[in-house]
């Protein structure tokens, strides 16, 4: 027996050795050892770990110095929480604050104010939107939406509030349908439209795939992009109507018996709010996961306009850094007009003599460089008139359908039945925190959160049940991390979800903020892009060949430009011309557009003169030399005959 069990082992282990690729099978609870150079299984990490490592990537951005303070001579920016932020004055283009400004990032619901521009430069207010299938059947939970219905109708004055305020996925998508349309064409030829008005804007780094900004990996901008397309939409006055409603309701349609009430998300704008800001005037929030917390705020402090944008931030830090960078702007720069400062022997006339340049603090008019190009063509004059939106939008509001109980607010009915967004106890609209009379324009309320807002998802019956401003579930009250750097909001708060967007970054600060072809904004005959007069004439007789641009840097970035009419000595001169502005001091033009040929200067002709002169005075003396000599050879010739 004993041999025979000899045997069995010897057979088995001549089997092993004679098939190597045979392994053995560990025994049920036994590990199987890791293979050699194989890495080990890494155990999963606590939520802590995660928090922790979510603060440090979080502060580590908040380190990164903003390029602007980089500038020799520039006052220094704080610190913000997002991955890029600009600041940038709406009429010149003079940008004064920048981080990562050039980078790409998903912009979410920001995306709004691209599509509200080109909406009100194609439509009337009192245009039809009607709704498809294919304007609401892409809404998933958590898109912020109005609740329509396949077929409903609304103005385009209607819609365009719900799409600035209520940041209505399902409008934004309907306005783009039929106003694509109404251009011929489809929703995709008002999609081609938003692209091509970016480009005009000037806009270098930016990609539009939808009219609202639900996240896809082609639709992205740049901070930079951001600030040129809200100083273009804000130009509007229809625009800062629209923005100036802290709620609007919309009436009943055929389909839905009961007015919708949409309440402005900018929590800057709520006076009752610990996020206003005095000088704020609109803008625009967004989120999604890909995007982080995204926000456009405009703002006027009665001396500059500016257009303050963060993407990639975090929740309610948005606001927070939005004000830290408003305030140094407004507290670090000043506006000086150049006709004030400027009359260079070759401008003849500035077409506005209010267009002006922003310096930082400390900087003189005289440490500035700058450069004049001609126009090629005549300057577009035309203007778009906005009188019927400003007659339809400063008409008073029709009454209400229904008057809400005591302490509630109109809007839809909630799940509870009570109107959608009344918050418990009498709290504001969009207020944070519990809803124990917190402030309109939070995040957060404890079971009524904001009407209307970003990322609520319709209720069976089509009405916005209530809901915080695009909060979406989280761990202890946190929304979720977001790709692309999104980080879950401070303090418990959510960020602003509901929104849709999309995450990138960019540095740099150059680009002009002009646009050849915007129109104007129908306030007196303003240029959106430079604030300069669109509308005014060249001077009697000066021609278009004679208009040109002059722009104004420093540390190489632009303080501001205007629109001249040249004097005609300019042209006909070489390709470096100098000239002295009125404070006195030298400066070169390098113009590099071709010269043209015709009328001389004083100069030129005094030059000219003398030249003839003088090459008279040669020919002469010429001429009479070659005459004295041969006088003095046939004397010669003469004498020797006679001797």
């Amino acid at each position: 027996m004993i041999g025979k069990r000899i045997l069995a082992g010897a057979m088995a282990a001549l089997l092993l050795a004679a098939c190597p690729g045979l392994e053995s099978c560990a025994e049920e609870g036994q590990e199987t050892p890791a293979a050699e150079g194989a890495e080990a299984p890494q155990p999963e990490k606590t939520p802590e770990e995660l928090a922790a490592e979510e603060e440090a990537r979080k502060n580590a951005i908040y380190e990164i110095i903003p390029d602007s303070n980089n500038l020799p001579g520039w006052p220094e920016g704080p610190k913000v929480h997002a991955a890029s932020a600009i600041v940038m004055d709406m009429e010149s283009g003079a940008v004064l604050y920048a981080k990562a400004a050039e980078e790409q990032h998903f912009p979410a619901s920001i995306t709004k104010l691209l599509t509200t521009l080109v909406a009100l430069e194609t439509g009337e207010p009192d245009d039809t939107v009607t709704f498809s299938e294919d304007s609401i059947s892409f809404l998933e939970p958590g898109d912020a939406s109005v609740g329509m219905l396949v077929g409903e109708q609304l103005s385009l004055n209607d819609a365009l509030h719900a799409v600035l305020l209520a940041s209505a996925n399902e409008v934004s998508y309907a306005v783009a349908e039929n106003m694509g349309i109404k251009m011929g064409g489809t929703y995709q030829t008002f999609i081609d439209r938003m692209n091509e008005r970016a480009v005009e804007l000037g806009c270098t780094g930016s990609h539009w795939v939808n009219a609202n900004g639900l996240h896809d990996d082609q639709h992205f901008t740049t901070a930079h992009d951001m600030a040129r397309i809200a100083a273009a939409v804000y130009q509007y006055e229809p625009f800062q109507h629209l923005m100036g409603s802290l709620e609007y309701t919309i009436a009943p349609t055929s389909l839905k018996n009961e007015p919708r009430t949409c309440w402005q998300n900018h929590k800057m704008l709520w006076p009752e709010n610990e996020y206003y800001y005095e000088f704020c005037r609109g803008g625009k929030t967004g989120y999604t996961d890909q995007s982080g917390t995204t926000l456009v705020t405009m703002a006027d402090n009665g001396q500059m306009r500016l257009a303050a944008v963060v993407m990639a931030d975090y929740g309610v830090q948005a606001y927070e850094d939005t004000r830290a960078m408003l305030d140094y702007a407004f507290g670090n720069f000043t506006k000086v007009t150049i006709a004030d400062k400027e009359t260079s022997g070759d401008i003849e006339t500035f077409q506005d003599e209010g267009a002006y340049v922003v310096l930082p603090a400390g900087v003189d008019f005289t440490q500035l460089e700058c450069q004049i190009s001609t126009a090629e063509g005549e300057a577009e004059t035309g203007n778009v008139s906005f009188d019927r939106w400003i007659e339809v939008l400063t008409a008073p509001p029709a009454p209400p359908a229904e008057t809400p109980a005591e302490g509630e607010q109109p809007g839809q009915e909630g799940t509870d039945g009570t109107p959608a967004g009344t918050p418990a106890d009498g709290a504001q609209p969009g207020a944070e925190g519990a809803a124990d009379g917190s402030q309109p324009g939070a995040e957060g309320t404890a079971d009524g959160s904001q009407p209307g807002a970003e990322g609520a998802p319709a209720s069976a019956d089509g009405a916005v049940p209530a809901s915080a401003e695009g909060a979406r579930p989280g761990t202890d009250g946190v929304a979720p991390a977001g790709a692309e750097g999104a980080q879950p909001g401070t303090d418990g708060t959510q960020p602003e979800a509901g929104e849709n967007g999309d995450a990138s970054g960019n540095q740099g600060l150059s680009g002009t903020g002009e646009n050849s072809d915007d129109v104007s904004s129908g306030q007196n005959g303003e240029d959106p892009a430079s604030g300069t007069a669109g509308n005014k004439e060249n001077d009697a007789g000066s021609g278009s060949e004679r208009a040109g641009t002059i722009v104004y840097t420093y540390a190489g970035q632009e303080a501001g430009h205007a629109a001249v009419v040249l004097n005609q000595s300019y042209f006909g001169e070489g390709s470096e011309i100098e000239w002295t502005p009125a404070d006195g001091s030298k400066r070169k033009s390098k113009e590099t557009a071709p010269k043209k040929l015709g009328g001389l200067s004083a100069r030129q002709m005094i030059i000219a003169g003398g030249a003839a002169v003088l090459l008279a005075v040669v020919v002469c003396v010429g001429m009479s030399r070659r005459k004295r000599t041969q006088e003095r050879k046939r004397r010669n010739r003469k004498n020797e005959k006679t001797s």
